[in-house]
This record gives structure tokens, sequence and C-alpha cells, in this order.
């Protein structure tokens, strides 16, 4: 079966916690989608080791498991482009500000980069930043923090790209395949 947009949207919207942005939404209602990232791809906002700290992270919110991770879905590319082709230059600034903030916080308490950290020592900070995040949302705070942004973008464009709709997801038809013509015996009890 396929998707509209409009549904795709729907479950996208439910996915994020209630709300997406409107760069976000103008993006997907033009046709951006995350695509796997091209050899030689350059990104366009990002730097190189921005782009590199992007991957890193996208990977640690949605993680390769049975099936491919953010990262290898494309999230970074999706993310560069957004940046670049939707996101307002005041919101720009603030995705890189915080951006260069993880490493910066990682880099004061432990004496490392992000990438060279422990696992526990990113999921410390990471914990730490997911819950001003929901925090954020919930008191519905403008601009939203770094990671709210981070974390809307990886689970749209995860979601958006072939192989998070493909591999990812599947389709349950619910409630189940329709009889209109079952004699009441064979139906048994019913609930209210």
């Amino acid at each position: 079966m396929d998707v509209s947009r409009r549904e795709a949207l729907h479950r996208l919207t439910v996915l994020v916690g209630g709300a997406i942005s409107a760069p976000t939404m103008g993006a997907i209602l033009s046709g951006y989608r995350a695509k796997a990232q091209p050899p030689g791809w350059i990104p366009q906002t990002l730097t190189t080791d921005q782009a590199k700290l992007v991957g890193i992270l996208v990977d640690r919110i949605i993680p390769t498991t049975d099936t491919p991770g953010a990262k290898d879905a494309g999230v970074v590319v999706f993310i560069d482009r957004l940046l670049d082709d939707w996101v307002q230059p005041d919101a720009r600034g603030r995705f890189l500000t915080g951006l260069a903030a993880v490493d910066e916080q990682i880099r004061e308490a432990h004496g490392v980069v992000f990438h060279d950290a422990t696992q526990a020592q990113q999921n410390a900070l990471l914990n730490r930043l997911d819950q001003e995040a929901v925090q954020a949302r919930r008191e519905r705070a403008h601009p939203l923090p770094f990671f709210a942004s981070l974390k809307e973008w990886t689970l749209v464009g995860y979601y958006t790209s072939e192989v998070g709709a493909t591999q990812e997801l599947q389709w349950l038809a619910a409630p189940g395949r329709y009889d209109g013509d079952l004699p009441l015996e064979e139906v048994g009890p019913t609930w209210a």
C-alpha cells in the first residue's frame, strides 16, 4: 500500500512528539528525502568535521541493528541539505553552535572530543541533551535547543529515506481483512 504524503507527515509528527518545524515540513512537502551518501560527497553547510560528528550523533539516535542506521540511510546528507536550503540563518547558526557545544562539553568534562570519548561519557551527555530537549518541547520553548532539532531531523530524514520506509517501517492492515458477509455464528463474540 502506498502511503500518501499527508499520512506520512502525520506518522512523522507522532514520531517527533507532536510537532514538526516549518523548515522540516517545507522540505518534506517539496520532496526532500534522505538518500545514501554518495562517494566523494562534500557537505554544503557543514564542515567535514561537523558532518562526521553529525554522523556519529544520528547513529546514536537510530543505530544500525538488523536494519541500517541513520547514517547509512543518508541522514547526514539530508541534514546538510536542510541546513543549506530550508533553515533560516539564525536557526542554522543556533544548530551549528549547538553542534560545537557537544564537543566543547565533552572536552571540558573529559579532555577529549566527542568521538574519542567513552560510550558512557557520550551517553551521559546525550541523555542530558535529550532531557533538555524533551523539557523544552513540553514548555513549548522557542527556539528549541540544538538536540531537539537534531533528533527531529534524524527521525524525519530516516523515516522518509528508502531504508527507513521499506526496511524499518512495515504496513499492517488493521483491523485486518474486511468481510462484510459473514454468518453471525462465525463472528463469535464482539467487543464493545
